[in-house]
């Protein structure tokens, strides 16, 4: 085994734009800061920017060209690339230009009674859906299952549903607030329908996520489920270090 890659100076940087583009910072298609400002702000040789800036070229972020300068490359036909840094970042996800309702209507708990568990419901209950197809440029990107209570989607306007984030029109119609959200990652492949939907093949590896978002009671309010191609979704979380107390001072040794 060979020894692991360090992480280089311009390593670094890279993932500093890289995140900055994903979260928006730097938009689309806008000019990225010259490179000596970037040489300054991070403290380093105008070579090493240059290498940063090579890798974000070559990962198809930013477009480089003499007497223009550079910008944020419009996006991928093959891939999305998103960042996750809060609760809020969950909730505007996907433009609603770029949903397609597949369905939205209740649905019985006896059909998924884990979910059934999950918000507390008796098994002759039911649960509202609604799943839709999230498009990138060059396609179907993702599939995605949401569920709620009846009583909350009844409350929002039917032509509003499935097209903007369920968890935010809850908390606009609704008052209610989610307090948090878990986030479980797995791999899985695509069934026949999926595939069909997703315009792969049957058996096709996806990245699946499953977030769940409850109050500050901890009662569920919904849970949503997304199945990826991953060759058109790149999913990025930036993890924060919790803030410390002040430290405690050192023992000194008495003479």
């Amino acid at each position: 085994m060979g020894a692991p890659r360090r992480n280089t100076m311009h390593d670094q940087i890279a993932r500093v734009l890289r995140d900055r583009i994903a979260t928006g910072v730097y938009p689309l298609s806008e000019m990225l800061p010259p490179e000596m400002l970037l040489v300054s702000e991070f403290e380093v040789s105008r070579h090493t920017v240059r290498e940063a800036m090579k890798t974000l070229v070559n990962e198809g972020l930013i477009e480089r060209s003499p007497g223009r300068g550079t910008i944020v490359a419009p996006p991928s036909k093959e891939r999305a690339v998103w960042g996750v840094k809060s609760l809020d970042d969950l909730l505007g996800e996907f433009a609603a230009n770029r949903i397609a309702v597949v369905r939205h209507g209740p649905v019985p708990v006896r059909e998924v009674p884990e979910l059934g568990i999950l918000f507390s419901l008796r098994s002759n209950s039911s649960l509202y859906h609604i799943q839709r197809v999230i498009k990138a440029e060059s396609g179907p990107m993702a599939l995605n299952d949401v569920y709620t209570l009846p009583k909350y989607a009844a409350q929002i306007p039917a032509d509003l549903i499935g097209l903007k984030p369920m968890m935010k029109l809850i908390e606009t119609y609704c008052r209610l607030e989610a307090t948090r959200t878990r986030q479980v990652a797995s791999a899985t492949s695509a069934d026949a329908r999926t595939a069909k939907l997703l315009e792969v093949r049957p058996g096709t590896p996806l990245l699946n996520l499953k977030r769940t978002y409850v109050d500050r009671h901890d009662a569920t309010i919904e849970y949503t489920e997304l199945l990826f191609r991953s060759d058109r979704y790149q999913h990025t979380v930036d993890f924060f270090r919790a803030k410390r107390g002040p430290r405690a001072p050192r023992a000194t040794a008495e003479t």
